[in-house]
């Protein structure tokens, strides 16, 4: 605690200095010292006041700084005061964390969910026009979505179809959210699942771009699709377009949910990020990105279903379909030692299950390596979690090497050190540029291991947890070529059809075609 709060004051000197002493700009100066102050606060944490509580920091640093740089001559009484105001500000943070720590999970502002199958739509939402509308006898329909029973079952649900452009407005309050988008196709020769051509926007990004399922290259009866997106006012609007190109197009979607997020929880515009290959440039995500999940695993554990998540929804799962390398040298645990969040990263961050259990190499020589597919033309953030369960007890007794595309990012890893403790979660983000490769399909590979070096102390690599975010372009664009799938072997957001259970379905399908009939779907 004391060395942060020596680190605090190192940075608050070091913009000092850098405004006296250095060529630079101001704004690159302060730019600098507000990215080592976040890293402060970020081991505090703080954590829902933690956006309060940055802001707070920066005006009383301008303040110290203001009365600094104008002194010509050594002023007693402004040094003291300068010297009060940073006390307090330590005082701050000590107090402000305990109880940040003390906070189990995250408390949505807003949660709303559209379920098609229902007839009563929340009073939240609106819809420009209405879909084509589906009845069913729910005494005859068995629709069980099961991808295994140990993870969790999808709730029945029907498709809203749309022939035309359809917007649905959301009302909600400012601020980051969730927005998730559940898809199960109606796959019968009269509704051609070939015609389901649609992009789909919300607040200006574009999140789907002709986007189909292809009824011969299906891997999926079930595909939920998660973004991130700052909203500024109060509303969301979420609109599907069929394509203007292909007659008898349509667009459909069987849920779509609106969940609130902690405000920094992925984005920190003020806070560079390691832009991977290029170890001396910084990178940073504004706030006016928008985020698409990728990948999101719990390495070495189970899947974690949305309702084991910590209130907001996320869905977790196993990482041995990514699992490139020689599994045998390479072995999953449990924690050895009680999980014990603390300001260092709220316990919102990621679920207990994904620090109680890991992916470890003890090995050394040996590597543990997953391959996860991108879409090319973006940047990706990566996101590391880490927690020492393996029974360390010593920093530098755990070292080892941390390598994405073939890039060591962290040559000597030391979970304990940076967690300040064995049990204490903690992550590691890094950026990584697909955005200059040719469009399709690329493989993002994540690699941890030991060095055989003389040099290196033998010890145990290990990793809890991964996800992985598409940052939307300068174009506000985030839609791939292929957004419900390729036939590769293994895609989060699209788990395959054998993984559910047979899907039996009788529906009385009224007013899409323009006349009564019946589909049988087995």
């Amino acid at each position: 605690m004391i060395e942060v709060l020596c680190s605090l004051e190192l940075a608050q000197q070091l913009q000092f200095q850098g405004f006296e002493n250095s060529n630079g700009s101001a704004k690159d100066i302060v730019s600098h010292s507000n990215s080592n102050l976040m890293l402060g606060l970020e081991f505090f944490g703080a954590g829902r006041f933690l956006p309060y509580t940055y802001h707070l920091m920066k005006c009383a640093l301008n303040l110290k700084y203001s009365i600094l740089s104008k002194r010509k001559t050594t002023d007693i009484r402004s040094l003291l005061f300068a010297e009060i105001l940073t006390f307090f500000l330590s005082f701050l943070l000590i107090a402000i964390a305990p109880i940040s720590a003390s906070i189990p999970s995250y408390v949505p502002t807003d949660s709303i969910s559209l379920d098609c199958s229902s007839s009563i739509f929340p009073s939240s939402v609106k819809m420009s026009s209405s879909p084509s509308e589906f009845k069913y006898d729910s005494s005859v329909v068995t629709r069980i979505y099961n991808i295994d029973s140990h993870i969790f079952q999808y709730q029945k649900t029907l498709p809203c179809i749309f022939r035309k452009q359809t917007t649905y407005t959301f009302t909600v309050s400012t601020g980051p959210k969730f927005i998730q988008l559940h898809f199960q196709p109606i796959k019968h020769e009269i509704l051609d699942i070939s015609k389901a051509l649609f992009s789909v926007s919300v607040a200006g990004y574009t999140l789907l771009g002709t986007s189909k399922f292809s009824k011969h290259n299906l891997l999926v009866d079930y595909a939920i699709r998660e973004f991130c997106i700052i909203i500024v006012g109060q509303v969301v609007n979420v609109t599907f377009t069929p394509s203007l190109h292909i007659s008898e197009s349509y667009a459909f979607v069987n849920k779509i949910e609106v969940v609130s997020m902690p405000s920094i929880l992925y984005i920190k515009e003020d806070f560079p990020l390691p832009l991977v290959g290029y170890p001396s440039r910084g990178y940073y995500i504004q706030n006016s990105r928008a985020l698409e999940m990728m990948h999101r695993v719990n390495m070495g554990g189970d899947s974690i279903s949305p309702k084991e998540d910590t209130g907001m929804f996320r869905f977790w799962i196993e990482d041995a379909g990514y699992l490139t390398s020689d599994e045998s040298s390479t072995r999953t645990i449990e924690s050895e030692v009680a999980i014990n969040f603390s300001s260092l990263m709220p316990a919102y961050t990621a679920p207990k299950k994904v620090n109680a259990s890991a992916r470890i190499v003890t090995t050394e020589g040996s590597f543990a390596n997953w391959s996860f597919p991108v879409d090319s033309r973006f940047y990706y953030l990566v996101r590391l979690h880490f927690c020492d369960i393996s029974g360390w007890t010593e920093a530098n007794e755990g070292v080892f090497r941390i390598s994405i595309n073939n890039h060591a990012v962290e040559d000597h890893a030391d979970v304990l050190h940076w967690s300040h403790g064995a049990g204490i979660p903690i992550y590691k983000d890094y950026i990584v540029n697909f955005s200059r490769h040719s469009e399709g399909i690329k493989h993002l590979s994540v690699a941890i291991g030991i060095l055989n070096e003389p040099d290196d102390i033998s010890g145990l690599a290990i990793l809890n947890g991964l996800e992985i975010f598409k940052l939307s372009d300068l174009s506000n664009n985030l839609a791939g070529p292929y957004p419900f799938g390729t036939n590769d072997g293994h895609d989060q957001k699209f788990p395959r059809s054998s993984e559910y259970e047979d899907i039996k379905l009788v529906i009385a399908l009224w007013s899409f075609m323009g006349f009564d009939m019946v589909l049988v779907l087995l």
